[in-house]
C-alpha cells in the first residue's frame, strides 16, 4: 500500500469511532468520504442509521452497498457530518469544494451537532489558498456579472471548465463553478464575507468554521486531531 493511501486509511479508520450512538449522518463528496462509507460498510456501523448525502455521487456509492439516503428536506439538525476538505490550516480552517458539493457540503455542516474532517497530511498548509483557488457556487445567470464583481475586489477568476462536456462545471444544485485567486495578502474571513455579499453568489468554499474536529491521518499510520472551538 502507498504511503498516501497508507495516511488517508489510517485518518478514515480513527473517524469510524463518532459513529458509535449516532443515528441521523450526513455525508459529504469526494473519494475520501468514500472510503469511510466502503470501510463503516465492512463493519456494519452503517446499518440502522439515516444517511443524508450532499451529492449524487454520494449517494450513488450508497445505493451500491443497498443503502437508501434521506432526502435533506425532511432534516432540520444531523447528529454527524464527515467529510474531508481540499487544504486544511493547522488552526482546522478549509479550503472545500473541488469536488463541486460546496453548498450542500457547508449546509449539512453549518447543521451538525458534531463536524468531523478526515484528511491525509498532504493536505496539511501553513497557510490556505496558496496551492488552489477558493470555488464559488453562482447562480448560472449571474455568472459575467459576478466575474465583473470579483474583477473590481481585485480578484482573479475563470468559470471552472468539465472534463467530460464543453461548458462550466455545474454542481447537484444547479449552480456554476467559478474559481477565484483572493488579492494578495487579503484576510481570508474578511474576503469570504465580501464574497458571500455578492449577489448571484450562492456559497463559497472557504470552511473557516465548520469544523469541529479534522483528523489527519500520517504514512507512518499514526494520526492527528485539530479540533476547533465553535464560534
Amino acid at each position: 500500500m502507498e504511503e498516501a493511501q497508507i495516511a488517508r486509511l489510517a485518518a478514515v479508520t480513527e473517524a469510524l469511532k463518532f459513529l458509535e450512538g449516532r443515528e441521523l449522518i450526513g455525508l459529504g463528496t469526494g473519494n475520501t468520504t468514500e472510503l469511510f462509507i466502503r470501510r463503516a460498510h465492512e463493519r456494519g456501523l452503517l446499518r440502522g442509521k439515516s444517511l443524508v448525502t450532499t451529492s449524487s455521487k454520494t449517494a450513488m456509492v450508497l445505493a451500491e452497498l443497498g443503502y437508501r439516503d434521506v432526502n435533506a428536506l425532511s432534516v432540520e439538525e444531523l447528529d454527524l457530518y464527515v467529510d474531508s476538505a481540499d487544504e486544511v490550516d493547522l488552526e482546522g480552517r478549509m479550503l472545500k469544494g473541488g469536488g463541486a458539493a460546496l453548498t450542500m457540503e457547508k449546509l449539512l455542516a453549518k447543521h451538525s451537532r458534531l463536524r468531523v474532517f478526515v484528511i491525509d497530511e498532504s493536505k496539511l498548509v501553513s497557510k490556505l489558498c496558496v496551492r488552489h483557488p477558493i470555488p464559488v457556487e453562482v447562480l448560472p445567470n449571474a455568472l459575467r456579472m459576478v466575474l465583473s464583481d470579483l474583477k473590481k475586489l481585485g480578484a482573479q477568476a475563470s468559470p471552472r471548465e468539465c472534463n467530460g462536456k464543453k461548458g462550466p462545471v455545474v454542481s447537484d444544485v444547479g449552480g456554476f463553478i467559478i474559481d477565484v485567486i483572493p488579492p494578495e495578502d487579503m484576510d481570508l474571513s474578511e474576503f469570504a464575507k465580501k464574497l458571500k455579499s455578492l449577489t448571484g453568489v450562492i456559497e463559497v468554499g472557504l470552511f473557516l468554521d465548520e469544523a469541529d474536529i479534522v483528523i489527519v491521518g500520517f504514512r507512518d499510520g499514526g494520526v492527528r486531531y485539530i479540533k476547533r472551538t465553535r464560534e
